[in-house]
């Protein structure tokens, strides 16, 4: 791989796999690291899911791959890239259903 690039593979086995509640779960593809913050994860949301509050503190990037995600104000459908800045406030949830791809490239929220 190339200097400066970090790969996730959607296809191979995860780091870990969790439920986050009975509507969503979380497959984290690649763990932060001492030299590498960066936090990659694909989250399945099932049909009807709310979150609650999101409140960033660390930039997150959100990729809709499958179904609907919404932000609590906004509907974006498959092929949207959306990224929510520190300090950004929103509330996931999926009438619908659906897979989100999320980075977090300097770290999660702690």
């Amino acid at each position: 791989m190339l200097p400066g690039f970090v790969s996730a593979h959607l296809d191979r086995a995860p780091v870990s796999d969790t439920r986050v509640d009975e509507h969503i779960t979380m497959r984290r593809l690649k763990e932060g690291t001492a030299t590498d913050p960066s936090v990659i994860m694909l989250l399945e949301f099932a049909p009807g899911t709310q979150f609650g509050e999101d409140r960033h503190t660390v930039r997150e990037i959100v990729h809709v791959l499958k179904g609907e995600f919404s932000d609590g104000t906004n509907v974006w459908p498959a092929g949207t890239l959306l990224c929510a800045e520190p300090g950004s406030v929103h509330y996931p949830q999926s009438a619908a259903g659906c897979t989100i791809l999320v980075v977090y490239p300097d770290g999660e929220d702690a």
